[in-house]
Formats: structure tokens, sequence, C-alpha cells
């Protein structure tokens, strides 16, 4: 049978998977007592690539320059630790699937999965969720 998580540590410390049964605020509680940085991106409704990424930079208060690609949003997640300092970052991209997931879908997620992978590197902790 699986553990089932009771708190932020119980879950990989950089990954990229889907919500499950957690809720948001759970998540959001959890991050809130490991001191790290939360943002719940809420992609209800968006449908577009360009306009999700416009929502993750909203949500992310990413800089100015950010220019709602791909490229853009891998060096933007990869300049948090500098820009918000924290132990580590939880973002959760909710209403991202809106059923099945497209290949639009799963090229966003591939950077979010990058990104973790640099945060890993560094040491920090970098989990999204989405559903």
């Amino acid at each position: 049978m699986a553990r089932v998580p009771a708190s932020l540590v119980d879950l990989p410390s950089n990954a990229v998977r889907p919500l499950g049964s957690l809720s948001v605020e759970t998540l959001r509680a959890w991050t809130h007592a490991a001191q790290h940085h939360f943002v719940h991106v809420s992609l209800h409704g968006v449908r577009e690539r360009r306009l999700i990424l416009v929502e993750i930079g909203h949500a992310l208060e990413l800089p100015s320059w950010f220019g709602a690609n791909l490229d853009a949003l891998y060096d933007s997640l990869t300049d948090l630790p500098e820009r918000i300092g924290a132990p580590g970052y939880v973002i959760v991209l909710d209403g991202l699937l809106h059923g099945a997931e497209t290949d639009e879908n799963a090229a966003l997620l591939d950077v979010f999965r990058d990104a973790a992978e640099d945060f890993a590197s560094r040491g920090v902790a970098f989990r999204v969720f989405y559903r």
C-alpha cells in the first residue's frame, strides 16, 4: 500500500506531477509550514499557450521582460531563487489539462521538469502540481 503524504517533506523535493488526491489548500498549508514559496495559478478556461504563459507570468510575478514563450519561462523559473529567496517552491497549475493532456501542455510541463532538474542541481526544492 502506498504511503499517504502527511507533509511537504513526504513528497519528492523536485518533481512535476498531477495533483491527484491532494488539495490545493493542503499544499498551501504544508508549503507555509515549511516556509517555502507557494504559487497557485488558475488556468480554468484558458486554452491558448500564450495566454497560459501570461497567466503563469502574472501569478509568479515574473519580470517585465518575460516574453510569454517557453524559453523565457524556463529562464524566469530558474531565476526565482535570486528574485524570491526561499528554501523551496511549490507551484500549482490549476485547470491546465482540461481533460486529456495535449502536446502543448506536455511541452509546458517539460519546461517545468527542466527547471526542476536545475533546482535539484542547486539543492533547492521545486515542486509543480497540475490538474
